[in-house]
Order: C-alpha cells, then structure tokens, then sequence
C-alpha cells in the first residue's frame, strides 16, 4: 500500500507541475525580437561548478558563463544573465524570463516534453560524492542505502529525482539550495550527495583531501547529456544555438574548465 501510495503522489505531482507550468506560461521573444532588443537573456543558478558559479570575488563564472557570453558575441548580442534556482528554473523559462537555462540543465523527457532542447554541451552522470574520510564506505549504491546513512541533497533538480527513486532506507537530509549540500559534506554532517560527474571531478580536483567521488564508476543509468534549454516557439534560436555548438568554441572551453565531452 505504501509503494503504491508513493507512486499516486508522484503522479499527482508531476500533474500538478505540468499545470502550473502551463498556466505561468506567456509568449516568449521571437529571434527577431531578441535581435531588435540586442540582448540574448541566459538563466543561470549560480551554484553549480565549474559551470556556473560565484568566485571569491563575488563574479559569476564557468563554462557556460564563458560559452554563453561567446555564444551571444557570435550574433551580435550583448549578454545577460538573469539569477534562477533549480525549482524555479522551468517556471522562469515559461515566464519569459529568459530566453536560455544554462548552467548544468540535463536532457529529460519531461523538459523534452516541455521545451526545445539543444544538442549535447557536455556528457554526463550521477556519481556519489563524499568526504575524502569516507571515501571507501559508499562505493556502491548497496553501500549507500542503510539506515545509518546521512544522505543530502538539495531541491528541484535531477539530483532529487534520484535521491527520491532509489533512496529507501537511508536518512534523507534537504537543503535549501547547493552551497548547503556541499557544506553538509564539508563539515561531515551528512555522509554522501549524489550529484554530476562533472561537479563532482571539479570539487575533488579543488578541495583535495575534501571531496571525493566514492563510487566507482557513473551510477548504472544515469548516463546523460547537459544541454541548453528554450521555448519550443522560438525554432530559429534552437537552430542557432546548435550551429554554434557545432564550432570549436565548445572544445576549447570544455577543456579549460576540465568539463567532460
């Protein structure tokens, strides 16, 4: 009864989602809009490494900074970026916030369902992510999924969705946002996160001794694709955007920022 009490409220959900999404949906800019204004609006959360994220200095940085900030320069744009957070993020494009979500947005069936999806910007997975000490303890999923096991995870992305279909029997911590799911990691208060590989290698590579990726390998079936998100009524975007990706900018950046192709 319970499993399938879990399943009901899942739908449930995902209806309720879909319909707010629909009902906060407005006409977004057409191309030709977007050239006469001269402005490409990208969203970005900010708190995802090395794609997006803040330096100590306070500045918006990463990967999909610097390709976006190209991407525009290349049809004769100016960039903007306008601050969204994971739980908002598909709400905020429906909106017309902005015209592109950047920043770590995987392909899914349902944003594919939802929105236009661009070719791949970097290849990708679930790992399990946890302090250097710990290492050793969480290699499997089998290994993570005991009731001692503090696991954290933070709202609104593909990082919940699989904290909430495979997690039974471990302690489920949720954080506000990412900077506190790192934190939670940092300080041992929780004992593993599941995240990207690409976030992952970023952390262990710049708080050695910190983080470690602790399973062994991309979790079996979390294989995917980051890929840059827009209205589906704006075709002439998508088909700009994916003539761009098709250059060599993306390869240069990728490997200034060791993201993953």
């Amino acid at each position: 009864m319970e499993k399938k009490q879990h399943w009901f409220t899942g739908r449930v959900c995902l209806l309720i989602t879909c319909v707010s999404l629909m009902a906060q949906s407005v006409q977004a800019r057409t191309w030709d809009e977007i050239k006469q204004n001269g402005e490409l609006r990208i969203g970005l959360t900010g708190d995802y490494s090395p794609l997006s994220f803040r330096n100590k200095l306070g500045h918006l940085v990463g990967f999909d900074v610097d390709m976006t900030k190209n991407l525009a320069q290349s049809l004769g744009l100016t960039v903007k970026f306008v601050e969204t957070f994971w739980p908002s993020l598909s709400a905020d494009l429906m909106a017309d916030k902005f015209d592109i979500a950047a920043g770590g947005v995987t392909k899914t069936a349902q944003r594919q369902k939802l929105f236009a999806l661009s070719n791949s910007v970097a290849k990708n997975g679930k790992i399990a992510l946890s302090h250097c000490s710990k290492k050793l303890d969480f290699q499997t999923l089998e290994d993570i999924d005991q009731p001692r096991v503090k696991v954290v995870v933070n709202p609104g992305g593909t990082n919940e969705a699989y904290v909430n279909s495979h997690i039974k029997q471990a302690q489920i911590i949720r954080k506000k946002d990412n900077f506190d799911t790192l934190q939670a990691i940092r300080t041992n208060r929780a004992d593993v996160m599941f995240t990207d590989l690409i976030e992952g290698k970023y952390y262990q590579n710049h708080e050695k001794g910190v983080f470690c990726i602790a399973s062994e390998d991309v979790l079996a079936g979390t294989e995917s694709y980051k890929v840059y998100m827009m209205d589906k009524s704006n075709p002439e975007l998508l088909a700009k955007v994916n003539e761009w990706l098709a250059g060599n900018t993306k390869s240069r950046l990728a490997k200034q920022w060791e993201v993953v192709q």
